[in-house]
């Protein structure tokens, strides 16, 4: 859930500059929903105020479950997750943040103010 539709731009590592790379929101949501799906514990994105029928979102849509905001500082990434039965909150969140982070770091070299997690639902299975 990007609503920011505007587009970042990335360094270029020093190199001499040929010309500007932008970023679509959309492609950081993407980059951290996908991250965070890999975590074991986590088993869907979901999306907030969606429709009951599709707030819990696998691979096709679940970009919407993300939300990014470019601030001074660096990136904002909230991330609204279901989790399965069993997994310990804390310890899947804290994984959640560092995986994504580095993702973001090593693919797009933006900085990052924050990556918040928010656990909206548990699935048992």
């Amino acid at each position: 859930m990007s609503e920011m539709a505007e587009t970042m731009e990335i360094g270029d590592g020093g190199r001499e500059s040929l010309g500007v790379t932008r970023v679509a929101n959309d492609v950081v949501a993407w980059i951290a929903a996908l991250t965070a799906l890999q975590v074991d514990g986590v088993h869907a994105m979901y999306r907030p105020g969606g429709q009951s029928i599709d707030r819990i979102l696998r691979r096709r849509v679940a970009h919407r479950g993300a939300r990014v905001e470019l601030r001074g500082e660096g990136l904002r990434i909230d991330l609204w997750i279901v989790m399965e039965a069993g997994a310990n909150v804390a310890a899947v969140g804290a994984e959640v943040q560092g995986a994504v982070g580095d993702a973001i770091r090593r693919m797009l070299g933006l900085p990052l103010a924050a990556v918040n997690v928010f656990v909206s639902e548990v699935v048992f299975t």
